[in-house]
């Protein structure tokens, strides 16, 4: 399958290099709105440079692979599927649950495929775990507890911005590993009770190229929470 990337940050490498382990997809062009950005990414990796309109109008690519920050991903996802083509995108696959429908449903009418991460869950540590408890291994499931705790992206990512605008934090970023792989393993969550807060209105940034910068949190950046799952499973939920 032939794919094309949009959006060419950090995580764009990791996309690159992982398709030297599969024989099944190759990655043929790059886009970004910085175009400096997408053209450091087909020098490394040997791929052309298009701008994103002419990336989505591209009929030899089958698939876009999302990559672009989260308050872009919906808009991405559906001019995608307008083009005639299957998406993957990074979290979250929308802003909010009702753009989420939307998306599912233009999918369906379009006929085509729609994926988001994570799918860290298919992993062999994951499954392994899921084939423990549908196999009794462990008994029933009852109570739980996870715990997700850093200082926050500013101090290492070189354009942190995005991690504290709606549709990123500590849950959309990284809490939905957990939750995700949580689902995998219990099912649905049926009831949720949950606070959130944030301690500072601006981080400093200490990575380079841009030390020294404020910049404003606008998303919750600590949420507490019970999960309350279909099977009556109890999880309780601390990311900060």
């Amino acid at each position: 399958m032939k794919v094309g990337i949009i959006g060419c940050g950090n995580i764009a490498d990791t996309y690159f290099q992982s398709q030297n382990l599969y024989n099944n997809i190759n990655i043929i062009s790059c886009a970004d709105i910085i175009n400096e950005a997408a053209e450091k990414s087909a020098k490394e990796h040997g791929v052309k440079v298009q701008s994103v309109e002419d990336l989505l109008t591209n009929k030899d690519i089958e698939l876009i692979l999302n990559l672009t920050i989260p308050s872009s991903h919906r808009e991405i996802i559906q001019k995608t599927l307008v083009s005639g083509k299957h998406s993957f995108s990074e979290k979250p696959l929308a802003m909010n649950f009702q753009e989420g429908l939307e998306l599912k449903k233009l999918s369906y009418e379009k006929g085509l495929q729609v994926g988001c991460a994570p799918d860290t869950f298919l992993g062999a540590a994951g499954q392994k775990a899921r084939q423990l408890i549908d196999e009794n291994k462990i008994g029933k499931v009852s109570l739980g507890t996870f715990n997700m705790m850093s200082h926050g992206m500013e101090h290492w990512h070189p354009n942190p911005d995005f991690f504290f605008k709606p549709g990123a934090g500590p849950i959309f970023d990284v809490g939905v590993y957990y939750i995700t792989q949580l689902v995998n393993l219990l099912g649905p969550v049926e009831n949720i009770i949950s606070v959130s807060g944030t301690a500072e209105q601006e981080r400093t940034i200490t990575s380079e190229p841009r030390y020294g910068e404020k910049i404003k949190v606008e998303t919750p950046t600590t949420l507490m929470a019970v999960l309350e799952f279909a099977n009556k499973t109890k999880i309780q939920l601390f990311a900060s």
